[in-house]
């Protein structure tokens, strides 16, 4: 298969391609099905993080098991079950809090007046979504959210359900009593929001070894983990100086060419993912340093270049030389927030911008190290870090 396989393409022919190796075929099938398992998993489990995450393993499972696939034609009802038995899984494991689903008794009276009536305002957010939504049966909730949210047609339900439409269409018609339009608006909404904000196809085809949860490096007001430093500056670290909060971001301003650091991790960490949110504030670049060793001075670094509308992975040899080892333009905007991740494994380092492929380089110069999130005569925010240890 040369280039992205064609919209066209059956899921049998798809599914034949995966099989004999071609990736860029089983990510067709990832982002025909994607919304349609996130939306299955959030259903039960009420909560996008946990979601997210249990899309990911539904999908790394069944590129696992493609071969255990005996109908090539039926790969979204199979892919389907494969997410029912995560989900149960997922529940089973964190021993659900109850009171996220909450009684019918204890619903607002708003959200059981007939259809014409006029409803009292709901307060907007997830909070008032959840209660609302976890109001019906598993079995309603899951329709509901295929039919209003991922926008599947009845007959789409029933096939990958395998539930007769007439089913489909009373779990509706009970759903739609209990909960109000102005509800379904805000939750199609959410869900849409939170659809895209990971790239399936990319993190399951690659990220098929170890761990496959990512762990968030930054949990609210925090910096448990990290520190601070520079080893080309005698005086040490400046924290306080250098790095500071605003709202979930940490930013870092460093403009007198010394460059500062803010470090997590240690010399085990071999083989990764790194993701992170970067929005370049003022000065040429937004830089991330990783597989940083024990002395601190040779390390890999993805450099976003404003001045020269680029982006660079580099290496830092530890005597003062930084060599490019791949540059590739790109538009780049300052006050622009940009989904960065960095994968190393092995000798293969790949970069993604957006979700979309940026850099790949071949080297084996550095084997581990922690990940960095560095300035230098710049200042740049950092949003949401996370790791996925391979």
């Amino acid at each position: 298969m040369n280039g992205p396989p064609l919209p066209s393409w059956c899921d049998a022919d798809l599914v034949r391609a995966a099989r004999e190796g071609q990736s860029r075929a089983f990510a067709a099938l990832i982002e025909r099905y994607r919304q349609v398992v996130l939306g299955t998993v959030w259903a039960a489990l009420q909560d996008f993080d946990d979601a997210e995450d249990a899309t990911q393993e539904t999908f790394t499972l069944a590129y696992r098991h493609l071969g255990d696939l005996k109908d090539a034609a039926k790969f979204s009802s199979w892919v389907s079950s494969i997410s029912a038995n995560v989900v149960r899984k997922w529940l089973g494991k964190r021993a659900l809090d109850r009171r996220r689903f909450v009684r019918l008794d204890d619903v607002p009276h708003s959200l059981h007046e007939p259809a014409g009536c006029e409803a009292r305002p709901l307060p907007c957010g997830a909070e008032s979504l959840r209660e609302a939504f976890g109001a019906l049966s598993p079995e309603d909730r899951t329709v509901t959210t295929l039919f209003y949210l991922v926008g599947l047609d009845q007959q789409e339900i029933a096939e990958l359900l395998n539930i007769p439409v007439g089913t489909v269409k009373s779990r509706l018609h009970r759903s739609r009593s209990r909960l109000k339009r102005r509800v379904l608006r805000m939750a199609k909404e959410t869900f849409q929001a939170n659809a895209s904000r990971e790239d399936y196809g990319r993190a399951v085809i690659e990220g098929m070894r170890g761990v496959i949860h990512w762990k968030k490096l930054l949990e609210k007001e925090g910096l448990a983990g990290w520190r601070s430093g520079n080893p080309l500056r005698s005086e040490g670290s400046r924290l306080a100086e250098v790095w500071s909060r605003s709202g979930e971001a940490i930013i870092g301003e460093d403009m007198d060419g010394c460059g500062e650091r803010l470090i997590v991790g240690d010399a085990s960490w071999k083989d990764y993912e790194f993701s992170v949110l970067v929005t370049p504030l003022s000065g040429g670049n937004a830089q991330v340093q990783f597989r940083l060793s024990e002395d601190g001075k040779r390390y890999y670094m993805f450099d976003m270049l404003l001045g020269l509308q680029a982006i660079a992975v580099s290496m830092a040899s530890g005597d003062g030389a930084l060599r490019k080892l791949s540059v590739v333009n790109a538009p780049l905007e300052l006050g622009r927030e940009y989904d960065v991740l960095i994968a190393a494994r092995d000798a293969s380092l790949t970069t993604y911008l957006d979700g979309q492929l940026v850099n790949q380089v071949t080297d084996m110069s550095y084997h581990s190290g922690p990940v960095v999130l560095s300035v230098w005569q710049s200042k740049t925010a950092f949003r949401d870090p996370r790791i996925r240890l391979l």
